[in-house]
């Protein structure tokens, strides 16, 4: 998907700069939405209305049926369209040069193997599946579903098995039979066999109308349940902000999408053909993924360090990812 790197109606400085103001109100009333979420689930938590002892439950129905029932969809479309191949690579490439690079920062900043390797994870891995599977498909329109869907494949199989190995939690057999026993990629693989042995058909009667019904719930819920456990954090740590946690969340929002919107720019250059800078750039520019602190939890390292990263990123991404999708050229 090559970009529009120039707004509509080209003229007089003052036109110009009021099609360029539309253009953001344009992102802005895309992107706001999915972050008032968070916000409901902030206050929800702040309020007490929602106790926090049901953040877990909520984690886990997204996770093992309202999740798996989305990526399940974006695999189905994922085989009909095909032509990810190039998505795939550079966003492979781009991942691992950001884990290298986050690793030596951390391990140079004096954490061990352990928390650098966590420190990877939470800057290379977006919030894709919560949070950019919607609002690309509502920036790019539907045929965004299924680049986004080779990219979270690449994090939920290559990016959190290598940084699991770098973290030393085990062997890389042991960070592999981890990743293998993650529904989400089961879920992708297979949409994808359904699509390609079906040729994209829907499924059976009442079963693709409950698989539908899951997929929509899976965003909504999980934003909510990020405000959460955002509130969680603040209310159990106090002050969030630290030199780590923000470089982290720097690397995430600014050098991501740079990075990969360069390689892909490159890529396109020497290979030919679409590019796929745009859904790159965006996808890099979402924040953290929450899931990344609740694996942090179960494996030992500092819960701390990436909740602190995942809540500024995410308190900081309204502002810089209407910059990002203004400044490709969307919503003129």
């Amino acid at each position: 998907m090559r970009p529009s790197w120039h707004a509509k109606g080209e003229g007089q400085g003052g036109v110009k700069g009021s099609v360029y103001n539309a253009a953001m109100l344009n992102v802005l009333a895309v992107c706001l939405p999915f972050f008032l979420l968070v916000a409901c689930g902030y206050a929800a938590g702040r309020g007490r209305w929602v106790p926090l002892d049901a953040l877990p439950g909520l984690n886990r129905w997204v996770l093992f049926f309202a999740l798996p029932a989305l990526l399940f969809q974006l695999g189905r479309r994922l085989a009909v369209q095909g032509g990810t191949g190039g998505v795939a690579t550079v966003y492979a490439l781009c991942a691992a040069g950001l884990v290298a690079l986050t690793w030596w920062l951390a391990r140079r900043a004096g954490r061990d193997r352990r928390d650098a390797g966590f420190a990877a994870l939470v800057t290379s891995f977006p919030n894709t599946g919560f949070m950019g599977v919607p609002l690309i498909s509502s920036l790019l329109g539907p045929d965004a579903a299924a680049p986004v869907a080779a990219t979270i494949v690449i994090d939920l199989c290559l990016t959190s098995t290598l940084c699991l190995a770098l973290a030393g939690s085990g062997s890389w057999r042991q960070a592999m039979r981890g990743s293998l026993t993650n529904p989400l990629p089961w879920a992708v693989a297979a949409g994808w066999l359904w699509g390609w042995a079906s040729g994209g058909a829907p499924l059976p009667g009442v079963l693709e109308s409950s698989v539908n019904l899951l997929g929509q719930a899976a965003s909504p819920t999980a934003l909510f349940a990020l405000g959460l456990m955002l509130w969680r954090v603040h209310q159990e740590e106090g002050a969030i902000v630290g030199a780590l946690p923000l470089r982290l969340a720097a690397l995430k929002l600014v050098l991501h999408p740079v990075w990969v919107g360069a390689v892909a720019w490159a890529w396109a250059s020497a290979v030919g053909g679409p590019s796929p800078l745009t859904v790159l750039v965006l996808v890099a520019a979402l924040p953290c993924a929450a899931n990344v602190a609740l694996l942090a939890e179960v494996r030992g390292a500092d819960t701390h360090l990436v909740s602190r990263a995942i809540l500024l990123s995410t308190a900081l991404a309204p502002l810089t990812l209407p910059l990002w999708a203004w400044g490709l050229g969307l919503g003129a």
